[in-house]
């Protein structure tokens, strides 16, 4: 009878240990949900207190009028949105680091060459770090996960929030069929010779499908293309746009996606042929650099993690036509659909391991073009 007593004893104190631990199970998601709604309370309020926010944007008016949105959501924080593009931003920002000031929270847009000698200089924030909201620091609820969500080796600095496929150069249908040009690397061509327009090759998009060009083809291809081909570089967009729709120069390299909206809107028929050759994929200009140190850090904070949430990609996506990285947004722009079956057979010039590829194709490429 004693060893029963003892066996009951034993089963009581297994129950009772067993009741806890099932308790404290219980008590997890609770707790977990209790943190990040702690942080995130906190986190918001000391950006309140901070008062303001200053990003650096991507040109274009319609992209400062959506990034200013953030303010009618938490109407506490004044945000200010400057545009810049990235080749004008990063020699900005080092120089004003030599005396000293830190005026800016962060920028919106693409990574470039500059982009990674600043994070490995300590200029640039653990943006991972800034995930607070289970929306957005849930990997599931990102094509790709965060393996391809940022750009940076260390994936943690550059985080993209749009991917979209992206060919080389356009052609306009109507004055060049569907399989006059199958490869990008029929251009050279003598047929083709005077009818090329391109944006500025020394930065931005053309840059990286310049880059992307020369570690595919090499640098014979990039000499030939400019020298025997003799593309008319047009710092204008519009002019870009402009002689490209009138068939002056049928075959686009760079046409910027704002302008392509602007002009579709105005009523503009566009009907654009695709030349790659290449499976390339792009972020464009939508992407996040937090500086490291900054004015505003908690209201930083509050942004990263608003404008990755699905609301707001859900807002800005389908205006700016680039297909969010959010499962669960819809897509903007079917015509330009990454397919996430096969995402890692697919290039981007906009990654850091690419960084070598494009110093090599910049300093050729101002050989070159002068």
């Amino acid at each position: 009878m004693r060893h029963l007593c003892l066996s009951r004893r034993g089963f009581a104190r297994a129950l009772v240990g067993a009741a806890a631990t099932a308790a404290v199970l219980a008590a997890l998601p609770a707790a977990a949900a209790n943190d990040w709604k702690a942080r995130w309370d906190k986190t918001v309020a000391a950006a309140n207190k901070e008062g303001g926010l200053d990003v650096a944007g991507p040109s274009g008016r319609q992209w400062q009028q959506l990034l200013m949105e953030f303010g009618k959501d938490y109407p506490k924080i004044r945000i200010k949105v400057t545009p810049f593009n990235s080749r004008d931003f990063r020699p900005r920002v080092l120089k004003e680091r030599e005396v000293g000031k830190h005026l800016w929270d962060l920028r919106v847009g693409g990574a470039d060459t500059q982009v990674y000698p600043l994070a490995k200089a300590g200029g640039l924030a653990d943006v991972r770090a800034m995930f607070i909201l289970p929306e957005v620091a849930d990997e599931s609820n990102w094509h790709g996960g965060f393996d391809h969500m940022f750009l940076d080796n260390a994936r943690k600095y550059v985080p993209s929030f749009g991917a979209y496929e992206s060919p080389l150069a356009h052609t306009n249908r109507a004055f060049i069929k569907d399989g006059e040009i199958k490869d990008i690397r029929e251009l050279l061509d003598p047929k083709w010779k005077g009818k090329v327009a391109m944006a500025n090759p020394r930065g931005g998009s053309t840059a990286v499908s310049m880059a992307l060009l020369y570690k595919t083809f090499g640098a014979d291809f990039i000499r030939d293309f400019f020298t025997k081909q003799q593309p008319v570089i047009v710092r204008n967009s519009r002019q870009l746009m402009d002689w490209f729709v009138s068939g002056k120069y049928p075959i686009g390299i760079g046409l910027p996606n704002s302008q392509i909206i602007a002009y579709r809107k105005r009523g503009v028929k566009l009907d654009m042929g695709k030349i790659s050759g290449l499976d390339i994929w792009s972020v464009g200009v939508n992407g996040l650099q937090v500086l490291n140190p900054r004015p505003h850090p908690n209201a930083t904070i509050v942004f990263v993690n608003w404008i990755l949430s699905k609301k707001v990609q859900a807002n800005i996506m389908p205006k700016v036509k680039v297909n969010s990285r959010r499962k669960d947004v819809p897509v903007a722009d079917p015509n330009r659909l990454l397919d996430w079956k096969n995402y890692k057979k697919a290039v981007s010039g906009q990654t850091e391991d690419f960084t070598g590829a494009m110093l090599e194709a910049k300093n050729l490429i101002r050989e070159l073009v002068k």
